[in-house]
């Protein structure tokens, strides 16, 4: 995806970051936690692939519209991860205030690889406690992430999140979650095991 991004046109670069932001939000919000848990890679880069040809077709991301099809077909040729691919073009540049569900995508990219988990969107009554048993879980709680954002991409509605792991694991997340400039937290619940925390704006 670098490739691709180093060689369109600067003003376009927000364009293919925001295509890039909206793919992985199609993904998250249309697929539920556990359909996503059971998607092999190359089926979560069929859903991507999909979204991206046909957004791609529209007049909106036309300047690099071949671009963007090369690339799908290279990823899927060369099965890449590409979520991963999308992920790395939320990394804004020093300086750059980015729209609130930007951020907040960008929050979960680092915390995924910060903690080396996959995030989960999840109804709060749905959550299956037991996922990555041998690993940490982290959920955001919510039946559509879409509604805790305006049409200008604002957060209007605080959003819960649930982890669970080890006490280091715990450290490093409420560690990255400190370190927003653009969100503040509040603590729960919290025991020897689980924590809960509500994300609003500072």
């Amino acid at each position: 995806m670098r490739s691709i991004h180093t060689k369109i046109k600067p003003e376009f670069e927000p364009l293919l970051a925001e295509l890039a932001l909206h793919a992985l939000l199609h993904l998250r919000t249309n697929h539920t936690a556990n359909a996503l848990h059971q998607k092999s890679r190359s089926q979560i880069n069929d859903v991507l692939s999909a979204w991206l040809n046909k957004a791609a077709s529209s007049k909106k991301y036309k300047p690099f519209k071949k671009k963007v099809k090369a690339l799908v077909s290279h990823a899927r040729a060369q099965r890449l991860d590409m979520e991963s691919m999308l992920g790395n073009l939320l990394t804004p540049v020093a300086g750059d205030e980015l729209p609130h569900l930007d951020s907040f995508l960008l929050l979960v990219n680092t915390l995924e690889k910060e903690l080396n988990t996959t995030v989960l969107v999840s109804r709060p009554e749905s959550v299956d406690l037991q996922h990555n048993s041998k690993g940490c879980l982290l959920c955001v709680l919510s039946p559509d992430l879409n509604a805790h954002f305006n049409n200008r991409n604002r957060l209007v509605a605080n959003i819960s999140m649930l982890f669970r792991g080890t006490h280091g694991e715990k450290h490093t997340f409420l560690r990255t979650i400190y370190s927003s400039s653009l969100f503040d937290h509040s603590i729960e619940f919290e025991d020897g095991e689980f924590v809960r925390i509500t994300l609003s704006l500072r």
